[in-house]
């Protein structure tokens, strides 16, 4: 079976980020929202309107 668009973004963030689960939380209203946490349970839950916002996001949280 053919992975969408959706789950090949997200094994792609995976792949990128390891130390991160990411998910999708599909709105009615509003569209899809990504989601990321570490895997450890440190730190907070990170969100973003697209894969690639939340790859920003991702980014800034490695720079700190």
């Amino acid at each position: 079976m053919a992975a969408n668009a959706t789950d090949q973004a997200i094994t792609r963030l995976e792949a990128d980020w390891p130390a991160w689960q990411i998910w999708v939380v599909n709105r009615y209203i509003g569209g899809p929202v990504w989601c990321a946490r570490r895997w450890d349970g440190t730190g907070r839950t990170l969100n973003g309107g697209s894969p690639e916002e939340l790859a920003e996001y991702l980014g800034e949280q490695a720079a700190r």
